[in-house]
């Protein structure tokens, strides 16, 4: 009689451990499906926690968590590539409209103004190059939405720096011209070889010239020089009278001042310079003293 009460005895404790331990599972089960919910519902880096220390339960977690982790990364690689594609339509329209904006000005005056078919011819001519170069802007956006949404790095040839830079202040050579202004290239070299994208180069430089001749005046000096460690150095530099400027947030999208902002302005010419400068691998920095204000580029030969 004795042994089978020992038995007995033994059962029910068994029982009830078994009974306690699936307690405790289903507990557990209800608060990682409750943890999950929560983490689910909300943009947040926390992980299921378990309630208990079980081997078994353990491993499900981690598994769960490590999903969780993969989940997480690649919502915010969706998310920075949608901030990419965004940020992208946002240039392609600021850029566009800059050419496009000054031949619409150049027809305007033909249209209005008693010219000699001389003049019109020559206006004509600026109004070619003007559609020129909103035709190479539109087929450079393939390129770079192709490396947005790729990540690719962009395709590089060696070129002549100076002749890009010549090119670009050969866009704007009438507008400075038109306010009695000049762009002057100060640089010992007829040719110094960079190993770069043309389309972004001349991005950045047209958006830097673009930016001095919206909100600059006098001359707009760039110079160009080697350094011993042989990285170039180009620095666009004019005058500045009574502007606000704060040189930290220079390059931030949709950044304006004051005058920028009378003008309509989207505040983006030097955001965009910012990002196709890191593009390249290069680098960009802005300065602000006793009334000049410069943009330094730092390239790799």
């Amino acid at each position: 009689m004795q042994p089978l009460i020992i038995i007995i005895v033994l059962l029910s404790i068994s029982v009830a451990v078994l009974l306690v331990l699936l307690i405790m599972s289903c507990s557990a089960q209800k608060s990682i499906t409750k943890q999950i919910k929560s983490i689910m519902q909300t943009d947040t880096n926390t992980l299921v926690r378990s309630e208990i220390n079980s081997k078994c339960a353990n491993e499900l977690i981690n598994e769960i968590n490590s999903l969780l982790k993969e989940l997480r990364d690649n919502r915010q690689y969706y998310k920075r590539k949608n901030h990419d594609i965004n940020q992208m339509i946002t240039n392609i329209s600021h850029d566009l409209r800059t050419p496009l904006t000054s031949a619409l000005g150049y027809i305007n005056l033909i249209k209005n103004s008693e010219l000699s078919e001389e003049e019109k011819y020559r206006e004509i001519e600026i109004i070619s190059q003007r559609l020129l170069r909103l035709e190479q802007l539109i087929n450079s956006f393939f390129e770079f939405s192709r490396i947005i949404s790729n990540n690719e790095p962009p395709e590089k040839e060696e070129l002549n720096l100076i002749a890009i830079l010549e090119e670009s202040a050969a866009h704007y050579f009438d507008d400075f011209d038109s306010k009695n202004r000049s762009i002057e290239l100060s640089c010992n070299r007829t040719k110094i070889p960079v190993y770069s994208n043309k389309n972004m180069l001349m991005r950045i430089s047209d958006n830097l010239i673009g930016n001095a001749y919206k909100h600059g005046s006098g001359n707009l000096n760039i110079s160009v020089k080697i350094t011993d460690d042989d990285k170039i150095i180009i620095v666009f530099s004019n005058n500045l009278v009574n502007a606000d400027i704060n040189v930290e947030r220079i390059f931030d999208e949709f950044y304006t001042t004051d005058i920028s902002r009378t003008s309509g302005n989207t505040g983006l010419g030097l955001a965009i310079a910012k990002q196709f400068t890191e593009i390249i691998g290069g680098k960009i920095s802005a300065d602000y003293k006793d009334e000049i204000f410069s943009v330094a580029l730092k390239l790799n030969k």
